[in-house]
């Protein structure tokens, strides 16, 4: 064999060589990323609306990558059906109440999908019989559309109010505008003594209150009057009942015996 054949199989050799580790590094890359050696399980979810949605998509688990979309079926008149393929080592995680929400990555990025929430009482997620849930996204884009609206809306009316400004005469609107100042102030000086009346009031309620604390505090006879049920019982015995003509008798035995005899 000639030199330069051996130096191209030499050559031929390195270069697949090369190509081969390459390969190598390029698998075990893809591997990783997307767990192709791991065993994975099927997921069913319902939702409303795909939103452009397609195969292929990212699931996410907890800001996770976990699986992809794997098909999006019309399953009635409101709904769809998406199945996932997720490893099987995430399905723990996963609860019967978790919900599924589908996203985008950034504004205008690709739509991927989420899973989340589930609580620990709702028990482990079973891939044969249940069906995970749809929970409305925050659409950045309709927000987007919202604000634009809004802001047409403020453009039209501001132009409507320049029209309106234009119409009107700036003598008018000055005059209407000197018309209602004075107006203002007319309306001060008319309030002026009420507020002093009010001012008067208060103070009359203030020296009520002082009155009544004082009465409800006590020493005094309003609140012995009030207060004391000993008086009550006195009033009672003077001007109720039988007994009350033992209460006269006794004090008209005594103003006889105190009064003067005549000579």
């Amino acid at each position: 064999m000639r030199a330069k054949d051996k130096s191209n199989l030499v050559k031929v050799g390195i270069f697949i060589t090369l190509l081969t580790v390459v390969l190598m590094i390029m698998i075990v890359a893809i591997g990783k990323e997307s767990s192709l050696f791991e065993s994975r399980i099927n997921v069913r979810a319902i939702v409303p609306n795909a939103e452009n949605l397609r195969p292929g998509a990212v699931v996410e688990l907890r800001g996770l990558r976990i699986g992809h979309v794997e098909d999006i079926l019309i399953s009635g008149q409101d709904s769809v059906e998406i199945i996932l393929l997720i490893t099987e080592k995430n399905l723990p995680w996963i609860r019967k109440d978790s919900k599924v929400e589908i996203s985008n990555a950034g504004l205008v990025g690709d739509k991927y999908l989420q899973i989340k929430g589930g609580t620990k009482e709702a028990g482990p997620f079973d891939p044969l019989n249940d069906m995970l849930q749809f929970e409305a996204s925050f659409d950045l884009k309709a927000i987007a559309a919202k604000g634009g609206n809004i802001a047409d809306k403020a453009e039209r009316i501001m132009i409507k109010l320049d029209v309106l400004l234009d119409a009107v005469d700036p003598e008018k609107l000055a005059t209407t505008m000197d018309g209602l100042a004075r107006t203002a102030d007319n309306m001060g000086r008319a309030t002026a003594p009420m507020q002093g009346t009010m001012q008067k009031l208060e103070t009359m309620a203030g020296r009520f209150d002082s009155i009544a604390e004082r009465v409800q505090k006590g020493p005094g006879t309003a609140n012995s009057f009030i207060y004391d049920d000993g008086v009550y019982e006195d009033l009672r015995k003077l001007l109720g009942g039988a007994e009350r003509n033992t209460v006269i008798k006794y004090f008209i035995r005594e103003s006889i015996k105190k009064a003067p005899t005549k000579p």
